[in-house]
């Protein structure tokens, strides 16, 4: 006969107490499933899960802090004077201020075509599109920004051109040094005066009966000194009509859509090689 009293017996009887219930007051205590499922949830599994989630707690900080350890031994390899190479991946590489433009030395040639009318009465305005790819295809369409002034004895516009802008970036223009000439390599656009031959000539021949007439002939009679004294404000007025005519009639016109070549006279773009 076993002897109850030993401590593997008393552990048994303890547990099967512990497990053991009625179904129903009154019945006899039986061995219940959920009470031994509860314990075995309490002291097995809860304890193993508090492990498992400390080793990936543990997992996630060591793997964070490996690449602070690895920029930490780059930075410190490259203060080491025994090194001849040095690399520092902690640094950006600066972008280019104008990025997408093709860098162009001074002789490039780009064709243009203009834009606006030019009439030259003192500094006009010049926009002409570029039409070939010549500074690039990323300004291919773009708009180059200059002044033009009228070189009267050989009726020629000289333009220079100052800012490049971009089709797609309304916000940015790109300082550039540039000089037109013609499509036969001359400096300088051929230009046509706003009158034609007859025009001007008739306006000058105006001009000279008006200078005549406010002049005179130093006539003594009575009848033509009273006539010039009547008529002085309007030959006056004839006279200063017809000399802003005349001035108007020899100013240089350009037309779009005249085509021609932009010389650069510098590095493009900024300036520098």
């Amino acid at each position: 006969m076993k002897n109850p009293n030993t401590p593997i017996n008393k552990l048994k009887a303890n547990l099967l107490a512990r497990w053991s219930a009625e179904d129903y007051p009154g019945a006899e205590p039986r061995f219940q499933l959920s009470l031994f499922g509860k314990d075995i949830a309490i002291f097995v599994l809860l304890p193993i899960l508090a492990v498992i989630m400390f080793k990936a707690c543990e997992n996630a900080a060591s793997t964070s802090s490996k690449p602070k350890k690895k920029r930490e031994r780059v930075e410190t390899d490259g203060n080491s004077p025994s090194r001849s190479q040095i690399i520092n991946f902690n640094r950006t590489i600066p972008q280019p201020r104008y990025a997408g433009v093709s860098k162009k030395a001074p002789g490039t040639l780009v064709r243009v075509r203009l834009l606006n009318v030019v009439e030259t009465y003192s500094n006009a305005p010049v926009h002409a599109q570029i039409i070939d790819a010549s500074l690039g295809r990323t300004l291919m369409g773009g708009t180059l920004i200059g002044d033009a002034v009228s070189d009267s004895n050989y009726e020629r516009i000289n333009i220079t051109f100052r800012f490049a802008r971009d089709p797609r970036k309304s916000g940015m223009a790109i300082p550039i040094s540039a000089r037109a000439l013609g499509l036969d390599g001359t400096l300088g656009i051929e230009a046509t005066k706003k009158a034609g031959f007859a025009t001007r000539s008739t306006l000058g021949s105006a001009s000279s009966a008006a200078q005549e007439l406010k002049g005179g002939e130093g006539s003594t009679d009575f009848k033509d000194v009273l006539i010039k004294a009547l008529t002085a404000g309007l030959i006056q007025e004839f006279g200063s009509s017809t000399k802003v005519e005349q001035n108007r009639a020899q100013v240089l016109t350009l037309r779009p859509p005249t085509e021609f070549f932009v010389e650069l006279t510098d590095f493009f773009p900024g300036g520098s090689q």
